[in-house]
């Protein structure tokens, strides 16, 4: 009996597309044979992971920010004409800055880690819950963080609570759709070798970004949940590097 999903013909929303846990997702998806459309900010960035090879799928770029939601209802209507129904949405967008304790953290850095990664997540969500309602099905993957469940001191405060506040915003939304058939599933990697460790005050060594996750680890769970059977709900989900401590 086949207990998994083919995903060869889904269509899918990646936020976040064009570097990192996001760029190697779009790729494993698009290999599975799915229609994936990308979005972020840069259009150069969309269009490296566009060009990049994969097998039998597709890759369509738009540019939107999810901090402007003009710009995100501009991209979900065009998903609507250029792609159509939406089956899954991944949202992997998020920054973090370099200053990050409570003494250094400027209030405008707080401001934008909130915008970004806290309501750019609501904003992204609403608009896709508008399209899955109706449908009764549709399956929305989170990218947070560990710094979702535990206060990690190396992320920082204002990542630390933007990332708290997605989690409760993830797992709250789940226990409100499932009834509509809606599945949302909320992945905290730990440390992951993605340009995000550029926005550190003491960047990590080759050796250490050898020694963590990359950005193919993530992108492999990512496809193992799109494959599970709609009637199979992962919620939570944390992976991280073996030697990472998670305490």
């Amino acid at each position: 009996m086949n207990i998994t999903e083919n995903i060869t013909g889904k269509n899918i929303l990646l936020i976040g597309g064009g570097s990192g846990m996001g760029e190697a997702t779009a790729l494993a998806l698009a290999n599975k044979g799915a229609k994936v459309a990308i979005t972020g900010r840069h259009i150069e960035t969309l269009n490296r992971t566009a060009s990049q090879e994969y097998k039998v799928g597709s890759i369509l770029c738009k540019v939107s920010d999810v901090a402007d939601r003009e710009s995100l209802n501009a991209l979900f209507e065009w998903f609507d004409r250029e792609v159509g129904k939406l089956d899954y949405l991944v949202h992997a967008a998020g920054i973090n800055v370099a200053m990050r304790s409570m003494q250094e953290l400027a209030p405008e850095e707080w401001d934008q880690l909130i915008r970004i990664n806290l309501t750019g997540s609501y904003n992204v969500m609403r608009l896709a819950l508008e399209r899955m309602r109706p449908q009764k099905q549709g399956l929305i993957i989170l990218i947070n963080s560990v710094a979702g469940r535990r206060s990690v001191p190396l992320a920082g405060i204002g990542y630390n609570a933007s990332k708290f506040g997605m989690s409760g915003l993830g797992v709250g939304v789940a226990e409100e759709e499932k009834d509509n058939g809606i599945r949302i599933t909320n992945i905290y990697p730990g440390e992951v070798n993605t340009p995000i460790l550029e926005n550190r005050k003491n960047t990590p060594t080759q050796e250490h970004r050898n020694s963590i996750l990359q950005p193919e680890d993530i992108a492999s769970v990512i496809v193992q949940v799109c494959r599970l059977p709609e009637r199979a709900h992962i919620s939570e989900l944390v992976i991280k590097p073996t030697k990472q401590s998670f305490v």
